[in-house]
């Protein structure tokens, strides 16, 4: 049985990476077994996310968490942990870019109709309540609105394999297993498990077109 609790740290530090890269990122099985570890020895999120962005700051490309180790680990050793979860500036996102990406996951969403778009009915009526807010706030809580924008790429990431052909499905699961053959004998097979999912889940979006909303 999954950790939910080691589940849930790791998707915090890949939504942090994929909002620091300004692009999709899955955590690859060494780096999933590097954020459990991190976990398992108590080291907490803030520390992680702080360490990300302090690799970011360096200059250097960050193409994958091992590269923030050595600063996330010189977090952990001090002891402390930062009070605040990092965030980008909220200037650095015009409200404009999140409306239209949000318009257009709603649109690929809808367009699924009929079949499987059911199965997305929780995150377009979030998709919803958060583009009435962007109508009607110049300042929004970026606090809030992030954690909305989560919670509408966390929906439709739990639904997205519904929306599918069965041997689609396999075929994305096939592919996730060729991926990450390299890396059996390296990591344990929790680590290729998690790995497996996650490239599975990212096929079928990109398959059905469903882009993620949470860069910001």
């Amino acid at each position: 049985m999954k950790d939910v609790g080691v589940e849930e740290y790791a998707a915090a530090i890949e939504a942090h990476l994929r909002a620091r890269r300004g692009s999709n990122h899955i955590l690859s099985p060494r780096d999933f077994a590097l954020a459990r570890s991190w976990y398992q020895a108590g080291v907490p999120l803030a520390s992680v996310l702080v360490g990300i962005d302090r690799a970011f700051d360096d200059g250097n490309p960050v193409v994958s968490l091992a590269y923030c180790r050595r600063r996330v680990e010189e977090l952990a050793a001090t002891g402390r942990s930062p009070q605040a979860r990092p965030a980008l500036p909220a200037e650095s996102v015009p409200l404009a870019a999140v409306e239209a990406l949000l318009a257009a996951l709603a649109e690929r969403l809808g367009g699924l109709r009929p079949g499987p778009a059911a199965c997305f009915e929780p995150p377009l009526r979030k998709i919803r309540e958060v583009r009435d807010l962007l109508a009607v706030a110049s300042r929004p809580n970026w606090d809030y609105l992030r954690g909305k924008l989560r919670e509408i790429d966390d929906d439709v990431s739990a639904a997205v394999l519904q929306g599918v052909s069965e041997n689609e499905r396999n075929g994305y699961r096939d592919e996730a297993r060729r991926a990450v053959e390299r890396h059996r004998g390296r990591v344990d097979d929790e680590a290729l498990e998690d790995a497996m999912a996650r490239f599975t889940m990212q096929r079928a979006r990109e398959a059905l077109g469903l882009p993620r909303v949470s860069l910001v």
